[in-house]
């Protein structure tokens, strides 16, 4: 799934689809309520919905997946990175067995977390209020951090030392916390990484480790 959520997937070359559609996985890359592209209405449609409706559509996706037969719902991973990492994390809490394994690349696991490191960029905060602005909940009630209890698939979290977008200690205190409570996750840390997987041997190493995960979980 895209970084996000202000982005879409559209048509044209995504080495993440390809390669992993190379490996004869089906993909399914959600624009869930909330994404850009569609107008300002849909757009608005992700107001509040941070850890709700947006997390809803996707596993909505997976739904008719199985339903149509693209699917083996005992083979299915969830699969993103930024705001989709997070998604292939609070999904699982979400929606407990839907999803067989899991692959978070820089993924936000705790949203107080986000929100300190988020004062640091002007007009950062604001953006991400709309979507997140809740008062039926918590930031905890909407943090994979926080719901770790409740994950019981295998976990492989990527996560670069110099992500300036998501920082790097979402990830380490997340799988730190993991390993405490004996789950299964496996974590690669990406030294000198950033957030998009801008070198080379970074993408790599991400799609080495992502096709060696699926292939032992699925």
């Amino acid at each position: 799934m895209k970084r996000g959520p202000f982005a879409r997937d559209a048509y044209g070359f995504d080495y993440w689809a390809q390669f992993l559609a190379t490996r004869g996985y089906a993909v399914l890359q959600m624009n869930y309520r909330g994404s850009t592209g569609y107008g300002a209405d849909y757009e608005a449609l992700g107001e509040n919905e941070w850890g709700g409706k947006m997390l809803d559509d996707i596993n909505d996706g997976a739904h008719w997946m199985i339903a149509e037969g693209y699917a083996d719902p005992k083979r299915i991973c969830i699969v993103g990175g930024s705001y989709g990492g997070y998604a292939a994390l609070q999904t699982l809490i979400k929606e407990p067995g839907l999803y067989k394994c899991s692959v978070a690349l820089a993924p936000v696991t705790s949203m107080a977390t986000l929100f300190q490191n988020a004062r640091k960029f002007l007009g950062l905060k604001e953006r991400y209020l709309p979507y997140i602005r809740n008062e039926e909940g918590s930031l905890a009630d909407i943090s994979p951090y926080n719901h770790i209890d409740d994950i019981n698939v295998p976990v492989l979290l990527v996560h670069g030392t110099e992500d300036r977008s998501v920082e790097y200690k979402q990830g380490k205190m997340f799988a730190k916390r993991m390993k405490k409570k004996k789950k299964n996750i496996r974590f690669i840390t990406l030294e000198d990484g950033d957030h998009h997987l801008s070198r080379e041997k970074h993408r790599i190493k991400f799609l080495q480790e992502m096709e060696k995960f699926l292939k032992k979980n699925l």
